[in-house]
């Protein structure tokens, strides 16, 4: 009952935020104005697709812990995706530059993994060759490098109306079902991503900084936990992590390669993303977003469900990842 109420509230919240978008996003500030540099969409947008996930989340965490019906760990995972969300916030009002948000994240994330060590990745096992390797003594640094790139690779593929929203719903989707946890606020977060990607697809609300890290932060902390409480009981391969983080990973990889290659600063955006490569060859958003759905979901349902060999698997993706980008970049 419990968690129905929170559900039906949650809903209410977002729903609430809706309606009263344009009154809250002129008041906080919170809108994204076109410059025909990057932002090319043609109305100014309210940045509240954070603060619909936010909200729901934080307010369905703080029933729960505060009635005792979560642990301390889920106290931190709050805290540390609230400072997410509020670096995220300041960044969309103020427009933060990227080396002090990735000081100010590297500063939160020290902090708070150095209070609680379950937070921590302190060993990883590989089906590949059926090893168990422990990095305790570089644990909370891994964890740190680990929680820094899967942010930074969400927070670059919002780039496009929805997919951003669309890569966060899946990889949600994937994480409950991998680790068998489906937590009211994991569905809390999954009916919040569906009402901001409608929003969002219509151009009538933004994710924004302060979603893209707050949903990044939430994602990443739970697949750690989850991952560590799983290994007291048998370890879970880090490769099928590895194919539903792929393509938002391998694509981040790929544009700081080029970038450093290119001597450039690897922070500093271009549009030499998948997505801006398929908008240059006149791709429109809804097939775009249908491309990334299936080379998102395709690696995981190959893995989770028919459980083909990881390594095939992740070969696979990268040679038809790689040849979809050079036959994009091919000039005509």
């Amino acid at each position: 009952m419990i968690e129905v109420s929170l559900f039906i509230l949650s809903f209410f919240i977002i729903f609430i935020i809706d309606k009263f978008k344009l009154k809250i996003s002129t008041y906080t500030k919170l809108i994204d104005k076109p410059d025909q540099i990057r932002k090319f969409h043609k109305d100014e947008t309210p940045l509240l697709g954070g603060v619909m996930i936010f909200i729901p989340f934080f307010l369905s965490n703080l029933y729960l812990i505060l009635s005792q019906k979560s642990d301390d760990i889920s106290l931190i995972i709050l805290l540390m995706s609230a400072c997410c969300f509020l670096i995220g916030l300041i960044d969309d009002i103020k427009n933060i530059a990227y080396r002090y948000k990735f000081i100010l994240l590297i500063i939160i994330f020290y902090f708070f993994l150095f209070l609680n060590p379950e937070l921590q990745i302190d060993k990883i096992y590989f089906s590949s060759n059926n090893k168990i390797y422990s990095i305790d003594k570089f644990g909370i640094h891994f964890t740190v490098l680990c929680l820094l790139l899967l942010i930074n690779a969400l927070n670059l593929i919002d780039g496009v109306d929805g997919l951003c929203i669309m890569t966060s719903f899946i990889i949600m989707i994937w994480l409950m079902f991998f680790f068998k946890n489906f937590a009211i606020t994991n569905s809390i977060i999954l009916i919040s991503l569906i009402y901001i990607f409608i929003l969002n697809i219509k151009k009538k609300i933004f994710l924004g900084d302060s979603g893209s890290l707050l949903i990044g932060s939430i994602i990443s902390l739970k697949l750690i936990l989850y991952y560590n409480m799983s290994s007291t009981e048998i370890f879970l391969p880090v490769e099928s992590i590895f194919i539903a983080l792929m393509l938002p990973g391998l694509d981040m990889l790929r544009v700081f390669s080029v970038r450093i290659y290119n001597k450039k600063n690897p922070f500093l955006g271009d549009r030499n993303h998948l997505h801006h490569l398929l908008i240059e060859k006149n791709v429109r958003n809804n097939l775009l977003l249908f491309i990334f759905f299936l080379l998102i979901s395709i690696p995981i349902f190959l893995d989770l469900f028919l459980k083909l060999d990881h390594l095939s698997v992740i070969i696979l993706f990268i040679i038809i990842y790689f040849l979809l980008v050079f036959f994009l970049k091919k000039k005509t």
